[in-house]
């Protein structure tokens, strides 16, 4: 993970530099209670710290240090009270295309990774939309690989920061991969 961390702060500083100034809080002095961590890159770095304490793949590893850095670009500061990124895993998606070609060119990563790592970061925040674990199952029938490693960037992202929450996230996502398994004896 440190080399992936050091290749990507020394080619692609601009965009460190931009989640390093991009705040979770609306307003010097307030907290954002699910990022109290605040700024972009101190939470993507809690991410990465976490996929690579839980030994993740490389696959799982670029789409959490690249998951968020389009949110500089999607902040938007709603009602004068809260921050909200709007389209953010679309923007990072856009945005990693470039970096994951110049990752291959590397040799950091597999070019058969691409697409993987490219829909990971798109759907990084699909999990926590969602309540039906059928409905999840069945949206990914047949592709229970590639769940699993949403729900391993998923869960990243979620213990990557400070926040108030429940246990709902790790509870949804250990269901999740209950039923993966179930799905493949089956």
């Amino acid at each position: 993970m440190y080399q992936l961390i050091e290749w990507f702060s020394k080619k692609y500083s601009d965009i460190k530099w931009d989640m390093q100034r991009c705040h979770h809080s609306f307003a010097k002095g307030e907290v954002n209670p699910y990022h109290i961590e605040d700024d972009c890159w101190s939470h993507t770095m809690l991410v990465c710290k976490v996929c690579e304490l839980k030994g993740y793949s490389r696959v799982v590893q670029v789409a959490c240090l690249l998951h968020d850095i389009g949110k500089p670009k999607a902040r938007e500061i709603k009602y004068k009270t809260y921050v909200y990124f709007k389209g953010h895993e679309e923007i990072s998606a856009q945005m990693a295309k470039p970096i994951l070609k110049e990752m291959a060119n590397d040799g950091l990563i597999k070019a058969c990774d691409i697409d993987t790592i490219l829909e990971l970061i798109l759907k990084h925040g699909y999990l926590q939309k969602k309540e039906s674990v059928d409905e999840v199952i069945e949206e990914f029938k047949g592709r229970e690989e590639f769940l699993k490693l949403l729900v391993q960037v998923s869960e990243c992202d979620d213990i990557g920061r400070f926040a108030q929450r429940s246990n709902k996230g790790a509870e949804f996502r250990a269901k999740l991969l209950e039923r993966c398994e179930k799905e493949k004896i089956n």
